[in-house]
């Protein structure tokens, strides 16, 4: 199998790590992955927080609920509009910072590290608490905090590939509103689902 294709599908989100820490030279690979990722116009709508100091991911596992695991070093992903090159980046720089996340994720990968994203954009409570405890500087958005360490944990390859989410060439078939009504449906029913899949994860 392609080397490349191979790491994506070894991506699994990784929750338990050791403590061995995260070789500087690493954390240099990774944030250079996550600025060679695509942005609109190249407008680089980023920036980063590296953060290994025991008290502040202390302060994350207490404050943030998706935050709890123990990993050595968190990157804070940060949508930037004091740095981006273009006024473009105002409006796509959710995609640009995702498309930054995804390369340093499949870096952790390539490299014998694991990851996992957390969340922060848009919820306001989670932006507040990382806006507060790494006291961001105005003109910056916590996209998420990826955690970061050597694996204690493992998880096989995988592909969730399924031939139902594809479709090759135009819809066919019905189409206008009755079609939509049932489009929302299935939207409103899977949604319902997944908003009870995380209660249940919650609680």
């Amino acid at each position: 199998m392609n080397e490349t294709i191979e790491v994506i599908l070894k991506r699994r989100s990784i929750r338990l790590f050791t403590e061995e820490s995260v070789e500087e030279e690493k954390i240099r690979l990774l944030l250079e992955a996550g600025m060679a990722g695509p942005s609109a116009v190249n407008a680089q709508p980023w920036e980063f927080v590296v953060i290994t100091e025991k008290p502040i991911l202390e302060k994350f596992r207490g404050a943030l609920m998706f935050a709890k695991m123990a990993a050595p070093l968190v990157i804070c992903v940060l949508g930037s509009r004091r740095m981006q090159k273009s006024r473009v980046g105002d409006k796509f720089w959710v995609q640009d910072c995702s498309a930054a996340t995804e390369n340093i994720l499949l870096a952790a990968t390539a490299l014998g590290l694991g990851s996992v994203w957390v969340g922060v954009h848009p919820i306001a409570l989670f932006e507040r608490q990382v806006k507060s405890i790494l006291n961001l500087p105005t003109g910056v958005t916590p996209l998420n905090l990826i955690y970061i360490g050597y694996p204690a944990e493992s998880k096989e390859a995988r592909t969730q590939y399924d031939e139902k989410r594809v479709h090759w060439g135009p819809f066919q078939g019905e189409s206008g509103e009755k079609g939509d009504e049932e489009v929302s449906k299935r939207y409103e029913i899977n949604a319902k689902e997944s908003n009870e899949n995380d209660n249940a994860a919650v609680q």
